[in-house]
């Protein structure tokens, strides 16, 4: 059994996909913003749903962003923390690559909200007046704000995949294998983070 951990986009929750019997059980959460709170809770729901056990797990798959700081965190935290005690592969995805399963579509953008003013597109954060204004068809998430400033060509992709039918589909097309060391995950915010220097000058004692 694989579990897969969401943390950060609207269809997030915890879901057991079972490879050998074909089935998958999915728990939502509530309220994303609880997530701390929850996420173990509503993954030993899941495991009771199935009538499984941690020791039944043989590996597992988070998103590890772009997307919320604190959703991302949670999730992969968790996720690392279940391979490393249970001594389990581990592998991560990205956000926009987890949207692509839940469509047969193949031409169009994933949209992914950044913060008020950008979003997360062809793999770069730019302002959402800067995306181009030609047809095109795209999934994601986005505020409603931002969902009103898209350009009026744009056509959001409907009918997707069930959140537990897209994990289906990744662990089917990305196979844990076992290894004798592996990388835990890290989140991955769209870009690489920056230091800034102080412009204040210290103070002489």
């Amino acid at each position: 059994m694989i579990l897969c951990v969401d943390t950060t986009t609207s269809a997030a929750g915890i879901t057991l996909v079972d490879l050998k019997a074909g089935k998958t059980h999915y728990h939502g959460f509530a309220d994303l913003l609880e997530a701390s709170e929850t996420i173990l809770k509503l993954i030993d729901g899941v495991l009771k749903t199935a009538k499984a056990s941690p020791a039944d797990l043989m590996g597992v798959m988070a998103i590890i962003g772009p997307g919320s700081f604190t959703g991302l965190r949670i999730g992969i935290t968790v996720a690392n923390q279940f391979a490393h005690q249970l001594n389990i592969p581990i592998a991560g995805l990205r956000t926009d690559e987890w949207w692509r399963y839940r469509t047969d579509e193949r031409a169009f953008v994933h949209l992914q909200t950044m913060n008020r003013n950008e979003v997360y597109a062809e793999r770069k954060i730019i302002p959402v007046a800067g995306l181009p204004t030609k047809k095109t068809k795209w999934l994601g998430d986005v505020t409603e704000l931002q969902r009103v400033e898209l350009p009026e060509k744009y056509e959001e992709i409907l009918g997707l995949r069930s959140p537990e039918i897209t994990w289906k589909l990744v662990a089917e097309d990305r196979p844990l294998a076992r290894q004798k060391t592996y990388d835990l995950l890290e989140p991955w915010y769209g870009k690489e983070p920056t230091i800034t220097k102080s412009k204040k000058t210290p103070a002489i004692r």
